[in-house]
C-alpha cells in the first residue's frame, strides 16, 4: 500500500497526538490528562486536537487499524483456507497501520491503571469484528451468518492477542503475527472438536 505525502504527514502528527497523551498518561495519571493538555505536549492548538481525535481516549488508543476496500474484496472472494486469509488479512491491516512496539507497550501501561480504556478498545475492535463479520457472511453464504460473526470474533481476539505477545518479544516482527493468528485459531479449533 502506498500513501502519498499528505496522508503521511496526517499520519505522523496522528502518531505525535497519540505519544503525546501517552507521555502525559503515563507521567501524570490519564485522568488528569485533558485535551488541551495533548495539544500543548503536540505542539498543536486544540482545534487541531479535534481534526484528528474525537476525545483523549482515542487519542490514547490512536486510530483503529482500517481495513481498505481491495482486502474486503479479496476476503470475500478468495477460495484459499479460511483461516490463512484471515490472517492474510489482518496483517495487512497492520502493516497498513504501521503499528510501533513502544506504542502497544505505553497503551498497555495506560491501560493497566484506567480500565475504562480497555472498553474503548474493546468496541474498537468489536468495531473491525462487525466489519470482518459482514464480509465473512458474504463469503461463506446467506444462511452462515452466526458462524460468520462467531469466527470474525475469534479472529479479531487472536489478533489483539498476537500483538500484545509481539510487543511483548523484541524478537518478533509483525510478520511473525499472521503465523500467530493461524496458530491460535486453530489450537481453538482442536480444542472444540
Amino acid at each position: 500500500m502506498t500513501i502519498n505525502l499528505r496522508d503521511r504527514r496526517r499520519l505522523q502528527t496522528a502518531r505525535e497526538i497519540q505519544l503525546a497523551a501517552l507521555r502525559l498518561s503515563l507521567r501524570h495519571g490519564y485522568a488528569c490528562v485533558t485535551t488541551d493538555s495533548i495539544a500543548a505536549e503536540a505542539g498543536i492548538s486544540t482545534r487541531t486536537f479535534f481534526n484528528y481525535y474525537p476525545n483523549k481516549q482515542a487519542a490514547v488508543l490512536g486510530m483503529p487499524p482500517q481495513l481498505d476496500s481491495c482486502a474486503a474484496e479479496w476476503i470475500v472472494t478468495s477460495t484459499g483456507p479460511l483461516v490463512d486469509d484471515l490472517a492474510c488479512l489482518l496483517g495487512r491491516m497492520l502493516e497498513a497501520k504501521e503499528i510501533d512496539r513502544e506504542i502497544v507497550r505505553m497503551i498497555e501501561q495506560v491501560w493497566d491503571t484506567t480500565p475504562e480504556l480497555m472498553a474503548v478498545f474493546r468496541n474498537s475492535m468489536d468495531n473491525i469484528a462487525l466489519t470482518l463479520g459482514g464480509l465473512l457472511h458474504t463469503r461463506l453464504g446467506p444462511d452462515r451468518q452466526p458462524e460468520a460473526m462467531l469466527i470474525a470474533e475469534l479472529a479479531t481476539h487472536a489478533l489483539s492477542h498476537a500483538v500484545r505477545q509481539w510487543a511483548a518479544d523484541d524478537a518478533m516482527s509483525v510478520s511473525d503475527i499472521p503465523p500467530m493468528i493461524v496458530r491460535q485459531m486453530r489450537q481453538v479449533g482442536h480444542l472444540l472438536v
